[in-house]
C-alpha cells in the first residue's frame, strides 16, 4: 500500500477561502485632486462556480500555488484591478482606485504613503490644533527652529495643505516656499524620522457633518475621511471639489465637544486605516477607555522647546513627549510605512485589500438586488424578501454553527485521546476518532436547514431549480463523481462533499502519518538502545550511566521529534476542517443565488456580467495574498 502524505501545512498555507461578492451603487469616475497637480502568475486551476471542490493530497496542494515572481504577481494585480474598472466602473471607489494603481506602479518598498490630517472644523480650534500635532511629528529637537514651522503656524487651513517630507537636497530657510497660486498649497520638508518612508501628509478641515451625516456605517466614514474633498479651480476659474484619496486618516478633535463628536464615528472598524485623537490638556495620562487617542499637544510642544534649549534638558523631554501620548500616533503612522526589504508597504496592502472587499460588498448588494427583483416577479413580495433573509440567517447560523461545535469537538474528550503520547496504544483509533468527529459535529444542523429552505423556495417557485454542485478536481478522487443533471440533488450538495473529502482524503493521510510516526520513534528508541548495549560490551569498558545516557538520548530525540509533528499535523487538519466548513457554507450560500438569479425575467448578459466580475474579484484577491 503506498504511504499516505504528510500532513505538514506549508509557509503559505494551501487553503483559499471562496470569496463572496458584493454590489453598492455606481460612482462617477473621478480625479484625484493631488495626483493631477503632482503629474504624478500562472492561470488559476479550473474549478467549477460556487463550489467547494476535492483537493488533491498534501504534497501537491502545495504545488498548485503560484511561484510567480514579485514583479509579475504585481503587474498581474494591477491588470486585473484595470480589467475590473473597464468592466464594472460601478463596483469601485475610483479615486481610491487611481491611488491603489499608483502603488502598485512603483518600486516594492518605495511607494508613497498618504495619511490625512483631518481637524474638525466649526470653531473647535482642531484645525489648529492638527497643525500644532503635525509640527510636533515632524519636528526634529536636535535642530533649531526651521522656517517651515513658522509656515505651518501661520498657513490658514481654507485652503488644504498637502507637505512632502523627504529628504532631497539641503533644504534652507530660502528654498523652503508655499505656492500661493494653486489651489492646493504644498510645502517641502525634511525629518530625519521620516525622510526614507515616502511620506505625504494632507492636511485638511472637514466639517463633523460630513463624517457622520446620520449615518454610523464604517463605509460612510470611509468615503469621508480616506476620500477627503478639496477644492481645486479648472483653466477657467470654476472651483469645484474632487476627491483626494489618502491611505490613511488621522482624525483631529479638541476638547470635549471634540471627544463628543468623535464618540459617535465606528473608527474602530477601520481596521487602523482610521484613527482619531482629541487634544484635552492635562488629561492624556488619564484611561478613559474611548476609542480614540487622548494627546497633550502642548506637553509635545513644552518637550521639544526644552530639548532645543539644551541637552540638560534631554529627561524633562522624555517624561513630557510620553506624557503627551503623541508616539502612539507616531507608532500608528510608522507602522503603516515600515516594512522589509523590497516589500509593498502595509499601507498600500490595506488600501488595495479594502478596496477590494468593497467592491465584494457592492456585487452582493447587487445580487440581493437582482434576487429581490426576480423572486417579486415569480412569487409575492413578502414571500420573496422572506426567502432572501431566510438565506441570510442561515449562512449566518451555520457560520456560528461550525465554530460552536468544532469549538465543542477539539477541545473534547475524543480529540483529546489523540495526544501525542497516547499514539502507543491509540494509533489504530486514529480514523474512527476524527471520522466521529466529522460525522457529527461537521454541520449536521446546518445541512438539515438548508433542506427546509430549499423546499421552501422549491414550494413557493412550483418547482425545485437547479442548483450548482461540487465538482472533484482529482480525476481519480474517491469521491462520488458528478451526477448527470436529471441525478442533481434538489438542494447544493456542497456539505455533504466536503465532509466526504475530509474522510476520504485528510482522514487516511492522519492515520498513515500518525503510524509513521509512531514506527519511528520506535525504531530510533531501539536503535539508541541497542548502540547503548554495544558501548556497555565494548572493549572500552563504558559504564552503565554513559550507556543509559546514550539510550536516554536516543528516546528523548525520539519522542521530541514524535511530539512535535504530531500535533503540528493535528493542528494543520483542524484549521482545515475549519477552513474546508467555512468554505462549504460560502459556496452553498452563492449556489442558492445563483439558482434564484436563474431566471427568464433576468438578463443573462447581466448575471454573466455579474460572475465576470466576481471572478475579478476573486483573482485580484489571490494576486493580493502573494503580493511580495
Amino acid at each position: 500500500m503506498p504511504p499516505k502524505p504528510s500532513l505538514v501545512r506549508p509557509g503559505r498555507g494551501p487553503l483559499r477561502a471562496v470569496a463572496l461578492t458584493r454590489h453598492a451603487a455606481a460612482k462617477r469616475q473621478q480625479v484625484c485632486a493631488i495626483c493631477s497637480m503632482s503629474g504624478a502568475g500562472p492561470p488559476r486551476r479550473a474549478t467549477t462556480r460556487n463550489s467547494a471542490p476535492m483537493r488533491p493530497s498534501l504534497p501537491d496542494r502545495r504545488h498548485t500555488l503560484s511561484t510567480a515572481p514579485a514583479a509579475n504577481v504585481r503587474a498581474e494585480l494591477e491588470q486585473a484591478l484595470l480589467q475590473l474598472q473597464s468592466q464594472a466602473p460601478r463596483l469601485l471607489n475610483l479615486a481610491r482606485l487611481q491611488l491603489a494603481l499608483q502603488g502598485l506602479r512603483q518600486a516594492p518598498g518605495e511607494e508613497t504613503v498618504r495619511v490625512a490630517l483631518l481637524g474638525l472644523a466649526g470653531g473647535s480650534g482642531a484645525g489648529q490644533t492638527a497643525k500644532r500635532l503635525l509640527r510636533a511629528i515632524l519636528s526634529d529637537p536636535l535642530q533649531d527652529h526651521h522656517a517651515w514651522e513658522t509656515q505651518l503656524d501661520s498657513y490658514d487651513l481654507s485652503k488644504p495643505l498637502v507637505v512632502k517630507v523627504s529628504a532631497g537636497p539641503h533644504l534652507d530657510e530660502t528654498s523652503i516656499d508655499v505656492a500661493r497660486e494653486n489651489p492646493i498649497q504644498r510645502l517641502h520638508i525634511s525629518s530625519p524620522d521620516y525622510d526614507a518612508l515616502g511620506l505625504e501628509f494632507l492636511l485638511v478641515d472637514v466639517d463633523p457633518s460630513a463624517l457622520a451625516a446620520g449615518q454610523a456605517s464604517i463605509q460612510h466614514l470611509e468615503n469621508a475621511a480616506l476620500v477627503p474633498s478639496v477644492a481645486t479651480r479648472s483653466a477657467d476659474g470654476r472651483v469645484s471639489q474632487t476627491p483626494a484619496p489618502v491611505h490613511h486618516a488621522l482624525i483631529v478633535a479638541d476638547g470635549l465637544m471634540g471627544a463628543v463628536g468623535l464618540a459617535s464615528l465606528p473608527v474602530s472598524e477601520s481596521g487602523g486605516a482610521i484613527t482619531a485623537a482629541v487634544d484635552m490638556k492635562g488629561l492624556a495620562g488619564e484611561e478613559l477607555h474611548a476609542p480614540f487617542h487622548v494627546i497633550d499637544v502642548a506637553k509635545a510642544e513644552e518637550g521639544v522647546r526644552l530639548f532645543r534649549d539644551g541637552p540638560q534638558n534631554a529627561m524633562q523631554y522624555e517624561r513630557l513627549w510620553f506624557a503627551s501620548k503623541v508616539p502612539a500616533l507616531t507608532a500608528w503612522l510608522k507602522a503603516g510605512l515600515r516594512t522589509e526589504d523590497a516589500a509593498t508597504k502595509p499601507a498600500v496592502k490595506q488600501l488595495l485589500a479594502s478596496l477590494l472587499q468593497n467592491a465584494q460588498s457592492a456585487i452582493r448588494t447587487e445580487e440581493s438586488a437582482i434576487v429581490a427583483k426576480t423572486l417579486a416577479s415569480t412569487t409575492p413580495l413578502d414571500d420573496a424578501a422572506g426567502l432572501h433573509a431566510g438565506l441570510a440567517v442561515w449562512a449566518r447560523q451555520a457560520h456560528g454553527e461550525l465554530r460552536d461545535e468544532l469549538d465543542l469537538a477539539f477541545t473534547g474528550r475524543r480529540w483529546r485521546k489523540l495526544g501525542w503520547w497516547k499514539l502507543f496504544w491509540r494509533v489504530d483509533d486514529v480514523g474512527m476518532l476524527t471520522s466521529d468527529i466529522l460525522s457529527q459535529r461537521f454541520l449536521p444542523t446546518a445541512e438539515r436547514e438548508l433542506v427546509y429552505q430549499a423546499g421552501r423556495i422549491a414550494a413557493l417557485r412550483g418547482s425545485a431549480p437547479q442548483y450548482p454542485q461540487p465538482v472533484s478536481e482529482l480525476p481519480d478522487s474517491p469521491a462520488v463523481a458528478r451526477p448527470a443533471a436529471a441525478a442533481l440533488p434538489k438542494w447544493p450538495g456542497h456539505i455533504a462533499f466536503t465532509r466526504r473529502y475530509l474522510q476520504d482524503e485528510t482522514v487516511p493521510a492522519l492515520q498513515a502519518l500518525a503510524q509513521r510516526l509512531l514506527v519511528q520513534s520506535l525504531g530510533t528508541s531501539s536503535v539508541a538502545a541497542t548502540l547503548a548495549g554495544l558501548l556497555y560490551a565494548s572493549s572500552f569498558a563504558a559504564g552503565v550511566y554513559e550507556a543509559g545516557a546514550v539510550a536516554a538520548l536516543g528516546v528523548v530525540y525520539s519522542l521530541g521529534r514524535m511530539q512535535k509533528k504530531w500535533e503540528s499535523a493535528r493542528r494543520f487538519w483542524e484549521g482545515d476542517v475549519r477552513e474546508e466548513g467555512r468554505k462549504a457554507v460560502r459556496a452553498v450560500e452563492e449556489s442558492v443565488s445563483q439558482a434564484l438569479m436563474a431566471q427568464e425575467s433576468v438578463s443573462p448578459a447581466q448575471v454573466e456580467e455579474l460572475q465576470q466580475a466576481k471572478e475579478l474579484v476573486s483573482r485580484a484577491e489571490d494576486l493580493l495574498s502573494r503580493l511580495k
